[in-house]
């Protein structure tokens, strides 16, 4: 999964995050083609240990002992799957030829990847995360804690590769899907591919102003997009013109800055990245 090829670096600094899954391995591919000569790629494994105390449950009384010596027999294993991970990524990297560094942490993972995306400028992480390394648990929520509470653009990448050839920008007239268009133009990765400007709406001559409007800020870039109104409920409308049109990227905002927002725009985010089953740009 290769993006369009540049001149110049767009990142200086990339974050991966690295739970040992099919995503993990595909984002860790993909950051190494998007990073250039002078870019690092930093892989960060969290053991997450309060997943692993709720793993065990409460304690009944007297088995207080053996509730411990599970808890450290779990945290040993999933240490040791964890540095095997940072092995394995850096082998990745340096098969591509690309600088990198490895962070291990014990925590919480989405505070320890939101702490260290302070000083990185995009992070790379597997659609579907969990931080227990080959143990038994459910998907996790890692990824949308990001989008909710960090500040740095995320690319969420699927289990199976693919290029990038078409690319879908979602547009609703609000402050997420603007801010991520701005950060998605600036970084011109995809300047190449063909873009589809999507808008989803009942109200015919709102959406066709809103679509002529962004047009002619993706023209301003050199980026000429075709524009598409759509009806009904977003997720939906979204998820069918993916599927019908082959697309390869899409690009979105996630996630407002108070509960009625979040609760809108995040619900939308959930359910496109659950079924998309394509890389995702997102940005708020």
């Amino acid at each position: 999964m290769v993006p369009p090829s540049r001149t110049e670096s767009i990142y200086a600094r990339i974050l991966v995050g690295l739970d040992g899954s099919d995503y993990s391995r595909t984002a860790v591919d993909y950051a190494c083609s998007l990073a250039s000569d002078n870019d690092r790629v930093t892989g960060i494994a969290i053991v997450d240990l309060p997943g692993i105390e709720r793993f065990i449950g409460p304690t009944p009384a007297g088995a207080g002992r053996s509730a411990a010596a599970l808890e450290e027999t779990l945290l040993a294993d999933t240490q040791a799957q964890a540095q095997h991970v940072l092995a394995d990524f850096a082998a990745t990297c340096s098969a591509h030829g690309v600088a990198h560094a490895v962070h291990a942490e014990t925590g919480k993972p989405f505070e320890e990847i939101i702490e260290a995306s302070k000083y990185h400028d995009v992070i790379v992480i597997g659609q579907r995360t969990t931080f227990r390394y080959g143990a038994e648990e459910e998907t996790g929520d890692t990824l949308h804690r990001i989008l909710e509470h960090g500040l740095t653009p995320v690319v969420a990448l699927p289990a199976e590769p693919r290029d990038i050839r078409k690319v879908l920008v979602t547009y609703d007239d609000s402050l997420q899907s603007a801010r991520a268009i701005q950060m998605f133009l600036m970084l011109g990765i995809w300047d190449h591919c063909e873009t589809t400007i999507i808008s989803v709406t009942d109200d015919a001559e709102d959406g066709d102003r809103l679509l002529e409007s962004c047009r002619d800020y993706f023209a301003s870039y050199g980026v000429q997009a075709d524009a598409v109104r759509a009806e009904g409920r977003p997720s939906a409308a979204i998820l069918d013109h993916i599927r019908e049109n082959g697309t390869d990227l899409l690009v979105m905002g996630a996630y407002g800055r108070n509960r009625l927002t979040n609760f809108f725009v995040g619900s939308t985010t959930r359910a496109i990245v659950q079924d998309a089953g394509i890389p995702i740009f997102l940005y708020h």
